[in-house]
């Protein structure tokens, strides 16, 4: 009796261990893409009606996981975008995916299920390059190619807040992946 009480205590010790242990999160990433032209892809010599696609690919990176390296979640974007970069705020619960071309950001609330794009208009902005964002994680800036101009947003709310061009008071700090816009005095 007293083996089969110190079984019991000790299957009761497992249980509670085991449910208290947290469980695995997932590795995911996410990555841009497009179709090719119908021109690339009768230089392709690829048969058949094909539209462009443009899109955003949740893929399963966990190489523990059952379904690694297949993509989980396909977002489509407009056919007349060409998505350049994606971006992580700081605290990695909003991406924000520069477009080519077009004076749009599009932002994806990474905490709302099934995500969502929201876009963003920014006419300052024909071509849109990096995010980076100030240290307290409230304001965005959107760099432009081929211009000067600098679009800062607001995090909480994704929205327009200014557009600056050429503007003297303002460096680049860090490194250009993890810069800053800071103004100067």
């Amino acid at each position: 009796m007293r083996f089969l009480k110190w079984i019991a205590a000790l299957s009761l010790a497992a249980i509670f261990f085991t449910s208290s242990v947290p469980a695995g999160a997932e590795i995911l990433a996410m990555m841009n893409y497009e179709s090719k032209s119908k021109a690339s892809l009768k230089t392709l010599k690829v048969g058949g009606p094909q539209k462009r696609r443009e899109g955003i690919a949740v893929i399963d990176v966990d190489p523990g996981s059952k379904a690694f390296g297949k993509i989980l979640m396909d977002i489509p974007l407009p056919p007349d975008l060409v998505a350049h970069h994606i971006f992580y705020d700081k605290t990695m619960k909003k991406a924000y995916i520069t477009a080519l071309g077009k004076s749009q950001l599009h932002v994806i609330d990474m905490n709302r299920y099934p995500y969502r794009l929201k876009r963003v208009d920014v006419p300052a902005c024909k071509v849109g390059e990096d995010v980076v964002f100030s240290g307290d994680n409230k304001t965005w800036y959107l760099t432009c190619m081929g211009s000067q101009n600098i679009v800062y947003g607001d995090v909480a709310t994704a929205k327009v807040t200014a557009a600056r061009s050429n503007s003297p008071s303002l460096t680049r700090t860090a490194s250009p992946s993890t810069a800053e816009l800071t103004a100067s005095s």
